[in-house]
């Protein structure tokens, strides 16, 4: 009597479909135990069209490492040197995995940076926890040392604003004085003295270079100096070029504001920084960085009263900001508006 197996087939009926059954799962078995074929990666450098496909093997934030299909040799490539918008589009698996390598890297370098921040007391204590710590911290960043502008170009200055020599150099001495740095020239052998430039000289002052100028055109040439006055000018020149080539920086950002703010000081304060765009911008980026540290401090601040204060702090310093960033050689009038925003920043400074 012969065996029937399981539907009713017999056991030599059944032998086929077990050796088919056996070489399917040795070969499943074959495939978990080997690594699937590398994934495909698709890549072209910048400025080149020609396209390569290679197995991808890995990568890291600044490179990936592939090589040419049936080949054993490893190809380094650093992203840099790729087209990356290339490699994005045809690559979506790989360039997802560029992603997530990145953003870790940057959570660790944004914990790196706020653990150093915490640990070290300067940092700490830069941090702006109140409207007060505002101020501080603003007159911090306004007291840093500017150069202010070249002799050369001190009396292209005077000539193109019809500012008298001595005038502008006594001006100049005072932005000194404001900026919180010690006299210019020694002043004791330089005093001013008590003669006066000519009547139409003086009519020709900082903050209203024009008045007189039709007499000043006519008297500057032949108005003779006096002894004293040309010694107070030629020391307040020797130092100011002293001052420039060896980059001893005698203004600061206070100095400027204060002047902006003083009605009668406020264009030459302006005529300087058409000339001075350096200072320009370094005062211009100090009010940036504390209009963003005060929006920091105000997503921290729950007390209305002090997120108020540090509303009016934003405005003042990120007006004063964009007015300051028109300020070019290119500007021919001041704007109306300027000693009116220096004043508000002058008012957000300690006393």
């Amino acid at each position: 009597m012969r065996f029937k197996g399981i539907g009713g087939f017999t056991a030599a009926a059944c032998t086929p479909i077990l050796s088919g059954m056996r070489r399917l799962l040795c070969l499943t078995a074959l495939l978990a135990a080997c690594p699937l074929g590398a994934e495909p990666v698709v890549l072209r450098k910048t400025g080149n069209p020609a396209v390569v496909t290679f197995e991808y093997i890995t990568q890291d934030e600044e490179s990936i490492t592939v090589r040419l299909p049936g080949r054993d040799t490893v190809l380094v490539y650093r992203w840099e040197e790729l087209d990356q918008e290339h490699a994005q589009a045809s690559n979506p698996r790989v360039w997802e995995e560029r992603k997530l390598l990145l953003q870790s890297t940057e959570e660790a370098s944004m914990k790196k940076k706020d653990a150093a921040a915490n640990d070290d007391p300067f940092a700490v204590a830069a941090r702006p926890n109140s409207p007060q710590d505002l101020s501080r911290n603003l007159a911090g960043e306004l007291a840093e040392g500017l150069k202010g502008i070249s002799v050369n170009s001190a009396a292209f200055l005077c000539q193109e604003a019809n500012i008298d020599t001595l005038v502008f150099w006594r001006t100049y001495d005072e932005l000194r004085k404001l900026s919180g740095r010690p006299a210019g020239p020694d002043m004791e052998a330089t005093k001013p003295s008590d003669d006066d430039p000519d009547p139409a000289n003086a009519k020709s002052t900082p903050g209203n270079p024009q008045a007189g100028k039709a007499s000043k055109a006519a008297k500057t040439k032949t108005a003779p100096r006096s002894p004293a006055q040309q010694a107070e000018i030629a020391a307040h020149t020797a130092k100011a070029r002293a001052d420039f080539e060896n980059d001893v920086r005698p203004f600061s950002g206070a100095g400027y504001v204060k002047m902006l703010a003083d009605t009668n000081k406020a264009r030459f304060a302006w005529t300087v920084l058409r000339r001075a765009s350096e200072d320009r911008r370094q005062i211009v980026a100090a009010l940036r960085r504390q209009d963003a540290a005060a929006a920091e401090l105000s997503e921290r601040t729950a007390d209305k009263a002090a997120k108020s204060e540090i509303s009016v702090f934003r405005k003042s310093v990120a007006t004063l900001a964009d007015s300051l960033e028109k300020v070019t050689r290119e500007a021919t009038t001041m704007e109306s508006g300027l000693i009116n925003e220096a004043q508000a920043v002058v008012a957000r400074l300690p006393r």
